[in-house]
């Protein structure tokens, strides 16, 4: 049986990827606003190389949150405040409540960063994006906002990616997790 990272691995949008470059590539008009993007994207696979790659700092990789297909196989909570245990432990709980325990918790490059991926298995775009402002509510009732749900329709396409994880998330064995199961 695969643990959750892999799962993760595995249902993450494989067919293309982006890659961050040291300038700005693109210039993207939405709304009433312009999106300086760094990411290009690369109409390739992404393979377990370019990943590995990416976890030892070579290279910083982006993956889509939608497939062609306008599938979502993860929502992303992107947390980025003072206390990432509380609102892991806050986080589990509330997902939890909502039915939603298949997730995965990684950190970013960041301290203080985290990314809740929240299992969907191929919900359409729009239903993703409706139970993305869910949780976020459903957040905020406890919590001081200091995350992003992904995908959006709040940003262009091109922005609804999210960098490959660093490494899973864990609490001390003193801290406890709620929610592992």
């Amino acid at each position: 049986m695969l643990d959750k990272e892999a799962r993760f691995f595995e249902r993450i949008v494989r067919t293309r990827y982006w890659r961050k470059m040291p300038e700005v590539v693109e210039r993207i008009p939405f709304g009433n606003r312009t999106f300086f993007s760094r990411y290009r994207r690369i109409d390739a696979p992404l393979t377990d190389t370019l990943i590995e790659r990416h976890r030892r700092g070579e290279i910083t990789i982006a993956h889509d949150l939608v497939d062609a297909e306008g599938r979502v196989p993860h929502i992303v909570v992107d947390y980025h405040g003072e206390n990432p245990e509380r609102f892991y432990h806050h986080a589990g709980r509330t997902l939890h409540a909502l039915g939603r325990d298949d997730l995965v918790t990684f950190r970013s490059r960041s301290g203080g960063h985290l990314h809740l991926y929240v299992a969907c298995d191929g919900t359409a775009l729009q239903e993703a994006i409706e139970m993305g402002k869910i949780i976020s509510k459903k957040l905020e009732e406890k919590l001081s906002k200091q995350w992003r749900v992904f995908p959006t329709d709040m940003l262009p396409e091109a922005y609804n990616i999210m960098n490959l994880p660093y490494e899973p998330f864990s609490l001390s064995p003193a801290q406890g997790a709620f929610h592992a199961r």
